[in-house]
């Protein structure tokens, strides 16, 4: 059933309640450390389904833990089109571009972050924690 997922070829044949099965299961190897088989079947469901958000949320988290940062932030980028109120994909997108040292367009992304968060909202605290790192290394 995975290999249907994986051949593009059968993009129409695929059932919402495969898909769920699909999502189901590229979740299940998030969870379990497999982000390789997650990317996998991530990518082909944003392939599918390129307007459902949690899709693209799943591929940038599983490229990001593997470290594919660029690869990340383009996930994360199209995660913030399909929810563009949402401030968690600049966030996690500001993350990657820390991790890659790209000190600019960290801080860029963090204040798309910031723009989209409320007053008391959980994130608050975690993007001013990385506006701090991101000066600390402007500073050097």
């Amino acid at each position: 059933m995975l290999d249907d997922l994986l051949d593009s070829s059968q993009v129409e044949e695929l059932t919402d309640t495969a898909i769920e099965q699909f999502y189901t299961y590229g979740y299940a190897q998030y969870k379990f450390g497999n982000f390789l088989q997650a990317i996998d079947v991530f990518r082909s469901l944003c392939t599918r389904r390129p307007f459902e958000s949690r899709f693209w949320f799943g591929l940038g988290a599983a490229c990001q833990e593997m470290k594919q940062y660029e690869a990340a932030i383009q996930s994360w980028m199209m995660a913030a089109r399909t929810e563009p109120n949402d401030p968690y994909p600049h966030f996690h997108a500001a993350e990657c571009a820390l991790s890659k040292s790209d000190w600019n367009r960290a801080f860029g992304l963090l204040k798309e972050a910031e723009a989209r968060v409320a007053k008391h909202h959980p994130l608050k605290e975690q993007i001013v924690a990385l506006k701090l790192r991101w000066k600390t290394y402007e500073s050097r």
